[in-house]
C-alpha cells in the first residue's frame, strides 16, 4: 500500500493559534499543557508531556474531498513549529507508537 503523510497546513495552524477557534466550525479551541504524547498535526512531533502546551480543536481534514463530514479532534503546538515536509515520508517519531 502506498500513502503520503501530509501535515496540517501552516496557514490553518496559524489561523487556529490567532483566532483560538476551529476552522469551519467556529467552536472555541482549548489550550492546555500536554497530558498525552500524541503528535502535533503540524510538525508531526510527539508532545513532551507536562512541558509543552498544545491546542485542541475540531477539524475535518477531508472537507471538500469527501461527501460525508469527517470531523475529529486535532492537537497542534501552541507555539509556532515547523511544518513536517510533504516529502518527509513516515515520521520516525511516530513509528515507535502503536
Amino acid at each position: 500500500m502506498t500513502y503520503r503523510v501530509i501535515a496540517l497546513s501552516t496557514s490553518t495552524a496559524d489561523k487556529v493559534r490567532a483566532t483560538k477557534s476551529s476552522p469551519g466550525y467556529g467552536q472555541p479551541a482549548h489550550s492546555e499543557v500536554a497530558q498525552g504524547y500524541g503528535p502535533c498535526r503540524h510538525c508531526l512531533r510527539m508532545f513532551r508531556v507536562g512541558e509543552e502546551r498544545r491546542v485542541l480543536f475540531t477539524l475535518d481534514p477531508f472537507y471538500g474531498l469527501e461527501s460525508l463530514p469527517l470531523p475529529g479532534p486535532v492537537f497542534i503546538h501552541e507555539e509556532t513549529c515547523e511544518r513536517y515536509p510533504e516529502d518527509g515520508g513516515f515520521p520516525s517519531e511516530l513509528a515507535a507508537h502503536p
